[in-house]
C-alpha cells in the first residue's frame, strides 16, 4: 500500500484510509475531487463529497 497522488487521481480509483473507510472517486478536475464512501461490499453508502485535490491529498487516502 502507498498513499496516493495527485498522478493516481482517476474516474473509478478506490482508495483507504488507516481506519478502513473507502471511497471511489467519480470525478477529478484541476481543482475538485468528486467521490463517494463505501460499505463493506464495496456498494455506495453516502452521498458525494467533493473537496479539493490538496486537502484530499493531505488526508492521506492509500492505494493497494
Amino acid at each position: 500500500m502507498r498513499r496516493a497522488t495527485r498522478e493516481d487521481l482517476a474516474v473509478g480509483v478506490i482508495c483507504a484510509d488507516r481506519d478502513g473507510n473507502r471511497i471511489r472517486i467519480d470525478q477529478v478536475s484541476a481543482e475538485t475531487v468528486t467521490y463517494h464512501f463505501l460499505n463493506d461490499e464495496l456498494r455506495v453508502q453516502e452521498g458525494v463529497q467533493e473537496i479539493p485535490v490538496a486537502k484530499f491529498i493531505a488526508e492521506g487516502w492509500y492505494l493497494a
